[in-house]
């Protein structure tokens, strides 16, 4: 019999029989930060800056994480759906858990989308799109049927190439390299650099605060604010790798123009073909991302509806995401500005507004609860 979590809709209080581990939640955590964030790195719009804004849009990205890590450990038997309706109420939190809903369908579109176009660009130019996204949402559809235990062993078995590719690859072109092609420094001034980093922690840092649906699965919380600390420093070492190994080789011009760099990278690579890994690392990173989207929102959906079971909604969920994923965009520039110019904006209130009022407001029960208040 299938391990299933109860769930008390009214109190949002999570009573469950399926737990993670600390290092299953972390590279839960890697993957779904990789996701699609070499497919589509805002950073890349500070050109030979784009390392800074790394920098400083992870730092920026760190005190978001943290956030949702406290928000989390303040109320920590309660989904993102219990805390929402905890802490503004029956009605308003349920109608904002609906928008987050709606939050994390839309991102698992677009990332369906992302890599239906890297493949259907890059690895199989003569299959149609909508082809690769519906086999890739057929294996996600399988890993969240699965449950959140068996997407966290994945994990374990396959997350760890995505950083040990990265680095075979780099050490591979180190003869072929420019070093000095990231200078000169902050050439456009530091206003493209801010921009740059504001996007780069809406995508992929703020988009993290889907895991408060997985949180509660942690077996061990008191570990939950190192876990997530040590995946951001993981991520933007691996972020600065990457960059640095594309800028290097490709230059900062055709960096800029290239739609998919770390795949042009790879072909550079002289007596091997490592081109089917990058694939393999990209698929893998956004098999993470969409398949964590898509388990939040059915999850969400059931504990809205009092539905026992969040598997009876997947099949909806997934086919309404790749529906979604060939509609969103027309063409493949304007998936590429959506992401640099639209999506920050867009996610503000998902990301930043919202929690922080949800944390403002758990702080405020808790010394309430405490008597010191």
């Amino acid at each position: 019999m299938d391990r299933m979590d109860a769930e008390n809709d009214r109190g949002g209080k999570v009573m469950e029989n399926t737990k993670i581990s600390s290092i299953q939640l972390f590279l839960l955590n890697i993957g779904f930060l990789y996701g699609s964030t070499v497919i589509l790195s805002p950073a890349i719009s500070a050109r030979n800056d784009a390392w800074l804004a790394v920098i400083l849009g992870g730092l920026g990205g760190a005190l978001l994480v943290w956030m949702y890590a406290s928000i989390a450990l303040l109320n920590p038997t309660k989904t993102l759906v219990g805390i929402l309706k905890d802490r503004f109420g029956k009605y308003i939190g349920t109608l904002i858990a609906i928008l987050y809903i709606w939050y994390f369908i839309h991102l698992a579109s677009l990332v369906f989308r992302n890599f239906g176009e890297f493949i259907a660009t890059v690895t199989f130019p003569e299959t149609p799109m909508v082809v690769v996204i519906a086999i890739f949402a057929a294996l996600v559809l399988y890993g969240v049927n699965s449950g959140i235990e068996v997407m966290s062993r994945l994990s374990e078995l396959f997350v760890p190439f995505i950083p040990v590719t990265a680095l075979i690859t780099s050490l591979s072109l180190i003869t072929t390299r420019d070093i000095t092609a990231f200078l000169p420094l902050l050439e456009d001034g530091l206003a493209p650099v801010l921009n740059a980093a504001l996007g780069f922690v809406t995508f992929p840092f703020g988009e993290t605060i889907v895991f408060l649906m997985v949180f509660p699965h942690l077996n061990k919380k008191e570990n939950l604010k190192k876990i997530t600390a040590f995946s951001v420093i993981v991520f933007i070492v691996l972020s600065l790798l990457i960059f640095f190994r594309c800028i290097t080789v490709l230059g900062q011009d055709l960096l800029y123009r290239a739609a998919f760099s770390p795949h042009l990278t790879a072909l550079l690579i002289p007596g091997a073909n490592v081109e089917p890994l990058i694939d393999i690392n990209l698929l893998i990173g956004g098999g993470i991302k969409i398949s964590i989207c898509i388990y939040a929102a059915a999850k969400a959906l059931s504990q809205v509806f009092g539905i026992g079971d969040y598997r009876k909604l997947v099949t909806a969920v997934t086919t309404f995401s790749v529906v979604l994923s060939v509609w969103v965009y027309e063409n493949q520039l304007e998936m590429f500005e959506w992401a640099q110019k639209v999506w920050p904006y867009y996610s503000i209130p998902f990301q930043v507004v919202i929690p922080f009022i949800l944390i403002i407001l758990s702080l405020k029960k808790g010394k309430i609860m405490t008597g010191n208040y």
